[in-house]
C-alpha cells in the first residue's frame, strides 16, 4: 500500500477567486481599455462580499496592471488591457538574473525574423509593402537629422512592424520582449557617442538599403530569396553591434 501523502491542496483565498473572476472579464474583452468597474457597493452587493476582501482583490489586480484605482473617486477602477510592456520589462529583469549575454538576445532573431521575411513574401499582405516603405522614408529624415537616437528606435520599429504583418502574434509578442532589451541596449551605445556621425549616417544608409532589398522582393514574392536576404542582413548586424561591444556583456536592464 503506497503511504506516501500527496502535497496538500491550497485553497484560493476568497480576494483571489474575486479578482480572478474580473481578472477573466479583461481578458476575454467582456470589460475593455478604459471602462470603469462599478463602485464599490454595488460589487460587494452583486458579489456577496466584504469590503475589505473587494479591496484586497484590487490590490491583487492594481499590482498586476488590470487596474488602477484612484482613492476617493465615485467612478470605480479602471479597467486596462493587458500589454506587453510589463512582460518585457519583467523578463529583462529574468534575462539579467539569468546571466544572459547580449549577445544571445541578437542572436535569438536568427530564429524566427527569416522565417518572418519569407512568410511576408507569400502572404503579400495588402498595404505591406505601402507601409515597409514609409516606415524607410521616417528613418532616412532621422539620418537627414542626424538624430541617431531616434533612428535606432525606428529600426526597432521596423523589425517590429515586419512581424506584425506577417499576422504572427506569438512571434510580435517574443519579438516585443526581445526588442525591448536590444534597442535599449542600441540607444544607450548611441547616447555614449563612442562613433562618429559619419559613421554612423554609413552604418544607417547600409541598413536602411538592405531594408529596401528585403521589401522589393517582398514585393516580388521571392520568398526564398527574402528569408536569405534577411538571415544575412540580421547575422551583419549581430556583429557590427558585437563588434561594438565586449560579446560577453550581459544583460543590463539598469544600465543608464
Amino acid at each position: 500500500m503506497n503511504t506516501k501523502l500527496s502535497k496538500p491542496v491550497r485553497v484560493p483565498k476568497t480576494a483571489e477567486l474575486v479578482a480572478d473572476h474580473i481578472r477573466r472579464r479583461i481578458v476575454t474583452g467582456e470589460l475593455n481599455e478604459g471602462d470603469f468597474l462599478p463602485p464599490e457597493g454595488q460589487l460587494i452587493a452583486s458579489l456577496g462580499i466584504s469590503r475589505p476582501t473587494l479591496r484586497e482583490a484590487f490590490r491583487i489586480l492594481e499590482a498586476e496592471g488590470f487596474i488602477s484605482v484612484v482613492r476617493g473617486s465615485r467612478t470605480g477602477a479602471r479597467v486596462h488591457s493587458p500589454k506587453v510592456d510589463a512582460v518585457s520589462r519583467y523578463a529583462g529583469f529574468v534575462l539579467q538574473s539569468n546571466g544572459t549575454r547580449i549577445s544571445d538576445v541578437y542572436e535569438a532573431r536568427l530564429a524566427f525574423e527569416p522565417h518572418v521575411a519569407a512568410r511576408l513574401s507569400q502572404l503579400r499582405p495588402e498595404g505591406a509593402v505601402e507601409r515597409l516603405r514609409n516606415e524607410i522614408s521616417r528613418l532616412h529624415g532621422f539620418i537627414d537629422q542626424e538624430d541617431f537616437v531616434s533612428f535606432m528606435i525606428g529600426v526597432a520599429s521596423f523589425h517590429r512592424l515586419l512581424i506584425e504583418l506577417s499576422g504572427n502574434r506569438t512571434l510580435l509578442f517574443v519579438s516585443d520582449m526581445l526588442q525591448d532589451v536590444l534597442a535599449s541596449h542600441q540607444v544607450r551605445f548611441v547616447s555614449q557617442e563612442l562613433m562618429s556621425s559619419q559613421d554612423q549616417r554609413k552604418m544607417g544608409e547600409a541598413g536602411l538599403r538592405s531594408f529596401n532589398a528585403l521589401v522589393n522582393l517582398i514585393e516580388n514574392g521571392n520568398a526564398a530569396g527574402a528569408e536569405a536576404h534577411w538571415r544575412l542582413h540580421i547575422l551583419n548586424a549581430n556583429k557590427a553591434w558585437l563588434a561594438q561591444a565586449d560579446e560577453g556583456k550581459l544583460v543590463d536592464v539598469f544600465e543608464a
